[in-house]
Parts: C-alpha cells; sequence; structure tokens
C-alpha cells in the first residue's frame, strides 16, 4: 500500500475510493461545504490516543471491535459544550493559511468536541484506525474509504461517506461488510418487540459489493439480520451507491 496527500470527490459522482495510507497533512476536499470545506488530516489527529483501538478490543470480534471504535469516534467529535456556530462556520473560524495568505484548510484536530462532524470526519477517523490495525496485522478484513452517495426513500442523494470492508473466511464467509459510522441502524427483536439501535453495519454480497464500487444503488441487509433470525431492520430503507440521482454540480 502506497500513501495518499490529497482526497478530491470525483466530480461525476461516481464512486472515489481510498485505499492507501493517509498521510499527515492529507488534504481532503470536503465538497459538502462551501468555501472552507478543506479538511487537513493534522499530526494530532494522527496521534489522538483516544482514536485508538486496543489489542483486547480488536481481537473480541469485528461487530464488538467497530461499535467500540464508532462509540471513540462520536466521543472524540462530540461534547457536552454547546457550539452555536454552523458547521460551515466552525470550518471557516478554524482554517489554517500559509505564509501567502492562502487559505490550506481546517485541521481535523480542531473540530474536536465541536459537535459538527458528519459522514466525512467520522469516516476519515475509521478509516485511518482501521488502515493502520490491518497494516500491524492486528485485523485482517482490508478498509476502503468510499466516497460515493446515499439517498432513502423520502431524500434524494446526497454524497456520502462510509467503508468497505473486505470479506474473508471468518465469523461472516463470503460477506463484505458496509460501516456507516453516520448512520445508525434501527432494529426490532421479533420476540419480545424491543427496539434497539446498532452501528451502521451491511452485509453485502460479492455483487452488492461490486454494484457500490461502480456507483449503481443497492439496499444492503442489515448485518444484525444474519446474526440472529430475531432481528429485524425498520424504518428508511437506506440506497447506497445511487449513482443515478446524483445531480450534476
Amino acid at each position: 500500500m502506497g500513501s495518499i496527500s490529497k482526497i478530491i470527490r470525483n466530480y461525476d459522482g461516481s464512486p472515489l475510493l481510498v485505499t492507501d495510507t493517509i498521510e499527515e497533512n492529507c488534504e481532503f476536499e470536503n465538497t459538502m461545504i462551501e468555501g472552507f470545506g478543506t479538511i487537513i488530516i493534522d499530526k494530532d489527529f494522527l496521534e489522538d490516543s483516544s482514536l485508538s483501538i486496543t489489542d483486547e478490543e480488536a481481537s473480541k470480534g469485528l461487530v464488538y471491535m467497530l461499535t467500540t471504535l464508532r462509540n471513540k469516534i462520536v466521543d472524540y467529535y462530540c461534547s457536552d459544550e454547546e457550539n452555536v456556530d454552523s458547521r460551515k462556520q466552525t470550518y471557516a473560524s478554524n482554517y489554517l493559511v500559509n505564509e501567502e495568505g492562502l487559505i490550506l484548510g481546517t485541521k481535523l484536530s480542531s473540530l474536536k468536541g465541536k459537535n459538527i462532524s458528519e459522514c466525512s470526519e467520522k469516516s476519515i477517523a475509521a478509516y485511518v484506525v482501521l488502515e493502520r490495525l490491518f497494516k500491524a496485522g492486528k485485523i485482517t478484513r482490508k478498509p476502503t474509504l468510499i466516497l460515493s452517495s446515499l439517498s432513502t426513500e423520502s431524500c434524494e442523494s446526497e454524497p456520502h461517506a462510509f467503508l468497505l470492508i473486505d470479506k474473508e473466511s471468518d465469523d461472516y464467509p463470503t460477506k463484505h461488510i458496509l460501516f456507516d459510522p453516520q448512520n445508525p441502524t434501527d432494529i426490532k427483536d421479533i420476540s419480545n418487540d424491543k427496539e434497539s439501535r446498532f452501528v451502521g453495519l451491511y452485509s453485502l454480497s460479492d455483487e452488492e459489493y461490486e454494484s457500490i464500487v461502480i456507483g449503481k444503488k443497492c439496499t444492503p441487509k442489515s448485518l444484525y439480520e444474519f446474526m440472529s433470525p430475531n432481528y429485524k431492520e425498520f424504518g428508511e430503507k437506506r440506497f447506497y451507491g445511487s449513482k443515478e440521482q446524483i445531480k450534476e454540480r
């Protein structure tokens, strides 16, 4: 695996897949924020111990580890302190400039505890941690950061960042995993009618995986439904990779 210093979404709406190491000072062009939307993936963010996964956490299984990681990411970006600025204003008030006075972007670490993070910031954090674990041999499923799109039955397609995790012969044979750090999944246990909110994890067949990679609409089945016959996802269906609904910019 190589390293990457700049991440830019494909302007034609086709998915962008990131599989290399995100290096220090990598620029991420966040098209969902006007003007000051460039994220600088800085040293303080990359070295923050609060985003690390221990060997014990990594050894407790895929679902446990991803749930733990998602919780740590939420804790990193959120706090009890109220942020009165909008997401755009927060980016704009924390930007960096070079010696010529040109705006470089906003350090990802400066968004810590600001309560404005969405799919881009959360997915970057998840990818950095998982890619590091994969390189160290702590996990054996290779992660991919994907910049694509998401829609629901009531909402048109919007740019969206999430992760794909390669399949392997383990507890979930032949199934790729879609990990959405931004959107949790609502699950009902039909044996007792209890409703719970879990981390957004979906099982992908080879065909579904390829559909998302090329941008075709895909409605994956919740991984939790494979884990228990009593678990059923409810609420609006999500359509990942719905390329045909993306408006031209």
